[in-house]
């Protein structure tokens, strides 16, 4: 069975809406979180008419490391400008959204206060390299 992908058409936005409202996991959500930007909505589909929809988006994914020698008021400087350059550099390349990962409950906590970092729930991935 070949399945194929396509951007979808009034029919089957207007199915993708039911199945929303049907599906207990995301009737809470808003057709047009899925259907607007950032990212492309599309349907995936057979020849026996099976659809399944997915929102696509760009994602960067972003990991540090500091060098422990360097004075902690530096790495903050250092932090503080290199985030500020990742978001306008994510944002050109219009990507939807940066993942920072850190296990770090200070770099976590900085994070969050001078950008907004909010943690990810049930961050399910898959690294495709």
């Amino acid at each position: 069975m070949s399945v194929h992908l396509r951007k979808p058409n009034e029919e089957d936005i207007e199915r993708f809406k039911v199945c929303l409202l049907d599906d207990p996991d995301h009737r809470l959500q808003n057709v047009e979180d899925w259907t607007e930007g950032p990212g492309e909505f599309m349907v995936f589909y057979d020849a026996k008419g099976n659809r399944m929809w997915v929102k696509l988006e760009r994602v960067l994914r972003v990991n540090i490391q500091h060098d422990p020698a360097t004075d902690w008021k530096h790495r903050v400087v250092l932090l503080y400008k290199s985030f500020a350059w990742l978001q306008g550099a994510a944002r050109k390349s219009h990507h939807a959204e940066v993942i920072f990962e850190s296990r770090a409950p200070r770099l976590i906590q900085f994070l969050q206060k001078l950008f907004g970092v909010k943690p990810v729930e049930n961050n399910f991935h898959v690294r495709t390299i």
